[in-house]
C-alpha cells in the first residue's frame, strides 16, 4: 500500500488517552501520540501527534506531524506536514511546509508554509473505524 497520508507513516501509536481523560501540562517525547479526551497545555513531539474526533486540544502544539481529526485551540506548529480530517476544527494559527485539509475541515488564523510550501484540499475517504485498527 502506498503511504501518501501523514497517518499511513505513523504505523503504532505509543501513547493513547481515552476519550474520558482530561489532561493538563505539557506532553513531550520521541513517540506518536494519540488523544481522544481533553488536554489543555503544551506539546512537544519528535513523533506523530493525532487528534481524535472526540478529543479536543487547548494550547500550542509542535510536532513533526500534526494530525487533527478534533478540536484544536491553539497554534499548531508541523516540522514537516499538518493534516485536517473533515471533522477537524482548529482556532490558531498554522505554520508547516505542508498542509493538508479535507473537505469539512476548518482553519481560523493564518496560515504559513514558508517558501515552496503547499495547502493540499482532499475528500476524506478512510472509514472512521481507522481509529481503532491503528493503535
Amino acid at each position: 500500500m502506498k503511504e501518501r497520508r501523514a497517518i499511513d507513516k505513523a504505523k503504532k501509536f505509543d501513547t493513547f488517552s481515552g476519550e474520558e481523560s482530561r489532561l493538563d501540562g505539557e506532553l513531550a517525547g520521541d513517540e506518536h501520540c494519540s488523544i481522544a479526551g481533553k488536554f489543555t497545555g503544551r506539546c512537544r513531539l519528535s513523533g506523530v501527534l493525532r487528534i481524535e474526533t472526540t478529543g479536543n486540544w487547548e494550547g500550542d502544539i509542535e510536532a513533526e506531524v500534526v494530525i487533527i481529526r478534533g478540536m484544536v485551540k491553539g497554534n499548531i506548529r508541523g516540522r514537516s506536514k499538518i493534516e485536517i480530517g473533515r471533522k477537524g476544527s482548529v482556532a490558531g494559527n498554522l505554520s508547516a511546509p505542508t498542509i493538508a485539509i479535507a473537505e469539512g475541515g476548518t482553519v481560523d488564523g493564518e496560515i504559513d508554509m514558508g517558501t515552496g510550501g503547499k495547502v493540499t484540499h482532499f475528500t476524506e475517504r478512510r472509514e472512521e473505524k481507522e481509529k481503532t485498527t491503528e493503535q
